[in-house]
């Protein structure tokens, strides 16, 4: 008996653990995840070493360690000495988030959200002062989120974590009050008229 309440209140305390929507910043991460992973299968011998030379504005500089960490985990030798190895320049252009499409979940639900993070760059490799091939990379990510979780998705930090947010629609805002009169409306006139006769 207690086994079996233990399973039951296990499965229940599982089910209702809801899955945390990942922040603006960590889904850049793991779009540059994605960038690695494509130098990763590029570049054929990682055994060299290579030094890293990351150049994008200011703000994008709090991906460097991540960066690294992501590139060592593929196998990368990463070296700080320039002149005796190998140079993988990475750059990231631009991250673009963007929020758009606001929408209703159902008629009285609460108002989603279209979210939008693009992630563009460029990487190529100095080997033995020969420069590679300059290979351009972009990566999108759209998934919906709830226009009430939209400011903890954001880091006010970093301005590219946080653009606007648009109105909400007109013709929404409409109806939920145009149902709730024409419903007051139509208990009113059926209260009465069922009661006159």
């Amino acid at each position: 008996m207690n086994f079996k309440l233990f399973l039951l209140s296990i499965g229940l305390l599982v089910s209702s653990v809801s899955a945390q929507t990942k922040t603006n910043l960590e889904v850049v991460d793991s779009l540059i995840g994605l960038s690695i992973n494509k130098i990763s299968n590029s570049v054929l011998d990682k055994s060299n070493e290579f030094a890293l030379n990351f150049n994008s504005p200011e703000d994008y500089k709090i991906f460097n360690n991540s960066i690294v960490d992501k590139l060592q985990k593929s196998g990368f030798n990463l070296s700080e000495e320039k002149n005796r190895s190998e140079i993988l320049n990475y750059s990231i252009e631009n991250i673009a988030v963007d929020y758009s499409d606001m929408f209703r979940d159902g008629i009285f639900g609460e108002y989603l959200i279209q979210r939008n993070i693009n992630l563009n760059g460029s990487y190529f490799v100095i080997s033995s002062g020969n420069l590679g091939n300059v290979n351009n990379y972009e990566y999108t990510f759209k998934d919906t989120v709830a226009l009430n979780a939209v400011n903890s998705l954001q880091n006010i930090a970093y301005s590219f974590t946080s653009p606007e947010i648009p109105d909400e629609p007109f013709f929404s805002s409409l109806v939920e009050p145009t149902i709730a009169v024409g419903t007051a409306a139509i208990a009113v006139y059926l209260f009465f008229n069922i009661r006159s006769k």
